[in-house]
């Protein structure tokens, strides 16, 4: 007899060959049963088995795994004709074999396991109802609802056995997509991941995080993970901080409201300062930049941390952000004012009534040196 090595799968072989090899007929047929199985239970994202796996896979108006487009009677046939079939191979070959003491041939294995391999191959033709590579396309699309109940739907289509796949995909692709987008659909796919998974991916983080040298990848593990920083390890966390730590003196927002690109990018230090390792660092150098007289430096931390000034104020030093802001009062900065007297804490803004009540904004003359 010729080797069933030749006419099935490679996959296939490779599933059974242990049994098949050691003449162990009867397991090597319920080897190929379960590896079917396996492979209708990753196409249509059940967990379930036997029967009740293909009905729900192949059965219904509108199945998991479609053979055809169903659209002719002929071709719903077929697809009741498969249900059917399959049906048959766990009632006909497989409970008997797994309840009852039957001694098969190389025949009987043979026979059996070639037409299964057959069976394989229509299943590989057909479409299911979910899959990665398209869900992808629907996260990256251009016409993305930046919306979080837009991002519930499309992640509710995710099947339970294809939600860490699927997470490993979007961080692998989180440079295509934009940046809120993803966001949003992780949020929601992290809460379907267990504890154990969230730390495979977090595992993930931490390595990228050690050797990027690219700040996008950065800021895209912030945006991701930034509910998930503490978990993150230290010295992944203490560079990856740094490099947009470095960053904050190049930061800058004009008066049309324009971020340069070290604005954006040091912005998302915002996302994570109260869980920051480097604290007291970020304080000093946005306490740097309110003290710069640039205008533009001193708009990017007032618009993007400002209501953050007062937490920060207990990281610095021997540096103050009220004397910054006493100092520029009295300089006439329409920027400081305006934001003192607007959206400062009550507290702090008593501390500084003198200046605001006595506030002249200057005129830009007064900055020439002549």
């Amino acid at each position: 007899m010729e080797h069933i090595k030749q006419h099935i799968e490679e996959r296939l072989w490779n599933f059974i060959k242990r049994s098949y090899n050691s003449e162990d007929y009867k397991n090597a047929i319920l080897d190929s049963i379960q590896f079917v199985g396996d492979i209708i239970r990753d196409k249509s994202g059940l967990d379930n088995d036997g029967n009740q796996l293909v009905g729900s896979a192949f059965g219904g108006s509108n199945p998991k795994i479609k053979l055809n487009k169903l659209k002719t009677e002929s071709e719903k046939n077929v697809q009741k004709g498969i249900e059917s079939i399959l049906r048959g191979i766990y009632s006909a070959y497989r409970n008997p074999r797994s309840h009852s003491n039957i001694n098969d041939t190389e025949q009987d294995a043979f026979e059996i396991i070639i037409f299964i391999n057959h069976l394989l191959k229509l299943i590989d033709k057909s479409k299911g109802k979910f899959s990665t590579e398209l869900f992808l396309k629907r996260v990256f699309d251009k016409d993305f609802v930046q919306n979080k109940k837009y991002a519930e739907l499309l992640v509710k289509e995710v099947p339970k056995n294809k939600t860490f796949e699927t997470s490993i995909e979007i961080f692998r692709n989180k440079e295509t997509g934009k940046i809120h987008n993803l966001r949003l659909v992780w949020e929601s796919l992290q809460s379907e991941l267990t504890e154990e998974e969230v730390n495979e991916i977090l595992k993930l983080v931490s390595e990228e995080l050690r050797f990027t040298d690219s700040l996008n990848q950065v800021i895209r593990c912030i945006a991701l993970f930034s509910s998930k920083w503490e978990l993150i390890d230290e010295d992944a966390r203490f560079r990856a901080e740094n490099k947009l730590i470095q960053i904050i003196p190049e930061a800058e927002k004009n008066y049309h409201g324009q971020t340069n690109e070290s604005g954006v990018f040091a912005s998302w230090l915002k996302s994570i300062v109260k869980v920051s390792l480097l604290r007291g660092e970020i304080a000093f150098k946005l306490y740097e930049s309110l003290e710069s007289r640039d205008e533009d430096r001193q708009r990017f931390v007032i618009d993007f941390f400002g209501y953050q000034l007062d937490e920060l104020e207990e990281d610095l030093l021997f540096e103050s952000y009220k004397d910054v802001f006493k100092k520029e009062l009295s300089n006439g900065n329409r920027l400081i004012f305006d934001w003192v007297s607007n959206y400062y804490s009550k507290d702090k803004r008593k501390e500084l009534e003198t200046e605001i009540e006595n506030f002249v904004e200057a005129r830009p003359e007064d900055d020439l040196p002549f």
